[in-house]
């Protein structure tokens, strides 16, 4: 299942958090997400505090060394935990990698170059109740273990990004990934695409097969305002070892807005339309989240998610509201009123 996170960790951490300098150039970073939240299935419901709303709550060890001509070393090691019981951590990223003139490559697990196409396209930044991460991503990938990671320089607004990973180094194909991305980042307009290819092992067979995700996002700004479109087709084998295992095709598509209304206040919306092409493993389905947040401080925000997901047809593979709940159905709709502070 989907680890949650804000897409654009690394510029709220660098832009929204105070950071801590330890005397050998480390820098320790991070977020605490506590939540009030109300979960409803189509027969129950749960009330219950939760973490990680707007993102997941973290601990973020990270540092660069000036190597000389232009060029810098750089890591990050990043861990997730539960602040509302202290459970964890569990690994998100870890990484190590150059820079310079010439591009970036780095290795170790890391985000793929569609976490950073489409959820650039995500308006809630990929929060807990993401209907991009818990719809359009659902079970393909968007951070790996054993990759190699290239993005090039930025030239008249166009970079590509390229990932390519060992899988689970067992001598066969299972768990590999590939990926080719190309984004346009200038002034108001960011555009990208990326192509994704997955192999799994058939949880029920000897068999390694493979899936394919292609995404298509859009952004483009407005003063304060920016609207969101995202675009993805699916075709192949997804597997989440041991548990589920299923083929299906199709497409969604995702539009949404995001509106700084002042320099405290914010919303977003995103509403996303999934089309199977069997309705067999996977459903038709429709979803939408609504979010406000209100900055206390430059480290400090309150806020309210409410989400829900529709679906036409009761499948074996649900869509969840939230992947930070193991109850059984998942739940189609939910509240979050929380607090979430950056460090």
């Amino acid at each position: 299942m989907k680890l949650k996170g804000a897409v654009a960790s690394a510029l709220l951490l660098a832009g929204a958090s105070g950071v801590v300098h330890a005397e050998d150039g480390v820098k320790i970073s991070g977020f605490v997400d506590i939540n009030l939240e109300h979960l409803s299935t189509p027969k129950n419901s749960v009330n219950r505090i939760s973490s990680g709303g707007l993102n997941a709550s973290r601990l973020v060890f990270s540092g660069d060394e000036d190597l000389g001509g232009g060029s810098k070393a750089f890591f990050t090691h990043e861990m997730q935990f539960s602040a509302d019981t202290g459970a964890g951590p569990t690994p998100r990223q870890s990484f190590v990698g150059l820079t310079g003139s010439w591009g970036t490559i780095s290795m170790g697990r890391q985000n793929t170059p569609s976490y950073w196409i489409a959820g650039y396209a995500d308006p809630s930044w990929s929060a807990d109740y993401s209907i991009v991460s818990n719809m359009q991503f659902f079970y393909a990938p968007y951070r790996e273990n054993n990759s190699l990671a290239y993005n090039t320089p930025r030239v008249g607004g166009f970079m590509g990004r390229f990932m390519v990973t060992a899988g689970q180094e067992d001598g066969t194909s299972n768990g590999r990934y590939v990926s080719t991305a190309i984004e346009y980042r200038e002034g108001p307009l960011f555009a990208g695409a990326v192509s994704d290819l997955k192999y799994n092992k058939n949880l029920t067979g000897p068999n390694i097969l493979s899936s394919r995700d292609n995404y298509f996002a859009l952004a483009y700004r407005f003063g304060s305002v920016e609207p969101t479109f995202i675009y993805h087709t699916y075709n192949g084998y997804y597997a989440y070892p041991p548990y589920v295992g299923f083929n299906a095709s199709g497409w969604d598509a995702q539009a949404g807005v995001r509106w700084q209304i002042t320099d405290r206040h914010r919303v977003f919306a995103s509403f996303v339309v999934k089309k199977d092409d069997k309705n067999v493993a996977m459903s038709d389905a429709k979803g939408m989240l609504l979010g406000y947040g209100y900055n206390l401080s430059k480290r400090t925000d309150l806020y309210a998610n409410y989400g829900r997901i529709n679906v036409k047809n009761n499948t074996t593979v649900a869509y969840p509201m939230t992947f930070n709940s193991s109850g059984s159905p998942s739940p189609n709709s939910g509240i979050q009123l929380g607090i979430r502070h950056a460090f």
